[in-house]
């Protein structure tokens, strides 16, 4: 019975991904082979051999969903956990109340919202670039390695992935058009990754405090041409407003606390206490408030490499490191590809937003994130962004003759 209910949850996940392809059939291949290899991989982790970190936390969060369905749908409803890292085993625990417990039937969940990045990561690049860049960045992110296995596991990534491409929805349509029915759309999909993660809340906080700027500006301007841009002064009360709820402690963000609460002693103790296991940074890099405002500036830059790029060959001590050291150099060639771009995506108002965003986040998670086990699945959140930024340069087009690539760039931009 429960072989059956896993099954058809991915019978059902399968069937609107061919629907999916029948409606836009310039991606249609690309879908059909994403979802063949996912489930591929799910039948594999279910039947035959563990897929890697899908025990401690996969487990974990699994086995907290049974406790939230074992006793009916309605029971289940009633405890609804709020703003914290509890809501997705909650969400599975909905479904398990409603059909019984099945890990196929989670993974399965997981697959739908994997399919629906692969669609948004293509519908965006298109949007920035064109139909052939996005079809490359289509094909990335399907067939991407540590993509691949967080969008099968029982894990909160896929969903934070997702939700964030739903915002950056809402940025490239505010960037190109204005209006508050944008930033709407993007701080939704900010606000829903922060059920699954909290701190990615202030990647919306970042973008409001953009929003603010912009709608000021262009409001002062009006005003000294005697007119009132209303568009402008909504905006601007709009993000006053969100920014003052969460400045005034109204909203508790998971990890975090209120703001009033935010003690960055607390955070690097926090940041200590995880640094365990044969997965562990070295001690150099634990962070204590006593140390020197230089001391802690290093040490952080020193994380976030450690974050986006490690384990190091000398950090490989099991097999299973290598796997996360060859994720760890498509990383490298990402951040290289943006450091080597920089004037071009720095032009650009919509990538210039995902630039400072991205920078954020991986300030924030350096300090957070303490063994490269975790840092390697959480940077699978924001790789789908990454490889927006820079897909007109990853190969082939890298080995193009790169002025020349460049012009034709910049004139698309003007176009």
């Amino acid at each position: 019975m429960v072989d059956l209910i896993g099954f058809s949850s991915i019978g059902i996940v399968s069937l609107l991904s061919v629907f999916l392809g029948l409606r836009y059939p310039d991606i249609s291949r690309i879908v059909y082979i994403a979802l063949v290899v996912r489930v591929s991989f799910i039948l594999i982790g279910h039947y035959i051999v563990p897929l890697p970190d899908s025990t401690k936390d996969a487990a974990g969060l699994e086995d907290l969903a049974w406790q939230y369905g074992q006793d009916g749908f309605f029971n289940a409803l009633s405890l609804f956990p709020g703003l914290n890292s509890f809501f997705y085993s909650w969400i599975i625990g909905l479904l398990y109340s409603l059909f019984g417990r099945s890990i196929l039937m989670s993974q399965s969940f997981s697959l739908l919202f994997a399919v629906g990045s692969i669609f948004l990561a293509w519908f965006i690049a298109k949007k920035i670039w064109d139909e052939r860049i996005a079809i490359k960045v289509t094909w990335i992110v399907a067939l991407f390695p540590s993509i691949i296995l967080y969008s099968i596991l029982p894990l909160r990534e896929v969903y934070c992935s997702f939700f964030l491409l739903v915002a950056l929805v809402g940025i490239f349509y505010w960037v190109r058009y204005g209006g508050i029915k944008y930033v709407t759309l993007a701080i939704f999909g900010f606000i829903a990754a922060a059920f699954f993660h909290g701190p990615l809340i202030f990647g919306g906080v970042i973008f409001l405090f953009i929003v603010l700027s912009s709608s000021i500006k262009n409001l002062l301007k009006s005003l000294m041409n005697l007119r009132l841009n209303f568009q402008s002064f909504i905006l601007v009360t709009f993000v006053v407003i969100f920014l003052y709820s969460i400045f005034s402690n109204q909203i508790y963000i998971p990890k975090l606390g209120y703001f009033e609460e935010f003690n960055l002693g607390y955070l690097f103790s926090e940041s200590r206490a995880r640094m365990i296991g044969n997965a562990s940074y070295s001690e150099i890099l634990s962070i204590s408030y006593s140390s020197g405002t230089i001391d802690i500036i290093y040490k952080i830059a020193l994380r976030v490499l450690y974050f986006l790029f490690s384990p190091f060959p000398w950090d490989v001590e099991k097999s299973t490191h290598l796997i996360g050291m060859l994720d760890g150099f498509l990383y490298m060639f990402l951040v290289y590809l943006i450091l080597s771009n920089i004037k071009i995506i720095w032009k650009d108002p919509f990538l210039r937003i995902i630039l400072i965003i991205l920078t954020f986040y991986f300030i924030m998670f350096a300090v957070g994130v303490s063994n490269f086990g975790a840092g390697l699945r959480h940077r699978t959140k924001f790789v789908i962004m990454m490889v927006l930024l820079v897909s007109p340069f990853i190969p082939s087009l890298v080995f193009s003759n790169k002025n020349k690539l460049k012009k034709n760039i910049k004139f698309k931009k003007l176009k």
